[in-house]
């Protein structure tokens, strides 16, 4: 254990922990784009920049052990014009599509862009803009609000074992895609990629355009496609079910569900059998 200072509050953590953990521990909030508790440390949006004493410039606080007696400053002028400028950097290529984006409300881009951006860009110049790709038929992609966090490269290597996605050339021109021409339909945990992008690029294909998060009801339940029970949250609109979402429990499921719990309602209403039917030379046929 040591003793830290976060803001002139004195607190005693654990040895391992970074100083973003620290800082959550006390209840101050550090804004982050590519951190995530559950995957591995990239520190590459440098949203989450702090000032420690001592230091020359601001450090990256979800990639920096803490040291005993460390003195943290998280509200300072320093602090508040570095993350200004990083969200001046990350809107300079985000399209301003967010009335028909289905990540609207519900975006971190947005809310960190309201709480500590500018209120005027600087920018005069033509938007990138890269080409959207087909890696799923569940999920729906649109590259350009990619704001290379690299979420979800490290949950696909690092949680799901699938090593096709990641990020090609170099500065300006990284995209985020697949390796080579092909999807991912055999990957059982794509959906969780959807729920690990901060932005707009990944979204639900079956979810798309069916509602804005303030006109859903959000219901706590339990995964009934798996002997796990996991802990899930339907969200649906009157009478239908939209969308289903993982409820953390770091027991069971940590953040994640397989496709199945996450998509198979579409059988309660869309594609629902009508009649009987049996398999025949592994072909289900219907019996007469």
């Amino acid at each position: 254990m040591v003793t830290i200072s976060v803001n002139n509050q004195f607190i005693i953590v654990p040895q391992t922990v970074s100083v973003l953990e620290a800082c959550e521990m006390l209840g101050v909030n550090i804004p982050r784009f590519c951190y995530h508790s559950q995957l591995p440390i990239a520190g590459n949006c440098r949203m989450c920049l702090v000032e420690i004493e001592k230091s020359p410039k601001p450090v990256a606080s979800c990639a920096m052990p803490v040291v005993n007696g460390m003195r943290i400053f998280t509200d300072t002028p320093l602090v508040k014009k570095a993350r200004e400028s990083v969200l001046e950097f990350l809107l300079i290529n985000h399209p301003l599509d967010c009335p028909i984006c289905d990540q609207g409300g519900e975006c971190d881009l947005q809310d960190q862009a309201l709480v500590f951006g500018s209120d005027k860009s600087r920018f005069f110049d033509f938007k990138r803009t890269v080409t959207d790709k087909n890696i799923s038929p569940l999920i729906k992609t649109i590259m350009t609000r990619c704001i290379h966090c690299t979420r979800c490269v490290r949950f696909s290597a690092d949680v799901a074992g699938f090593t096709q996605l990641g990020t090609t050339n170099r500065g300006k021109d990284t995209e985020i895609g697949v390796y080579i021409s092909s999807s991912i339909t055999h990957f059982e945990l794509s959906g969780n990629l959807i729920d690990v992008c901060p932005v707009g690029a990944l979204t639900s294909k079956p979810y798309a355009f069916s509602a804005r998060p303030w006109e859903i009801k959000s219901t706590k339940s339990i995964d009934f496609s798996d002997s796990c029970g996991t802990p899930i949250i339907i969200e649906s609109k009157e009478t239908d079910i939209l969308r289903v979402l993982p409820k953390q429990n770091d027991l069971i499921n940590r953040v994640w569900i397989s496709d199945r719990c996450r998509f198979s309602f579409d059988g309660y209403k869309n594609q629902r059998l009508n009649q009987p039917f049996f398999c025949s030379v592994g072909q289900y046929k219907p019996i007469a």
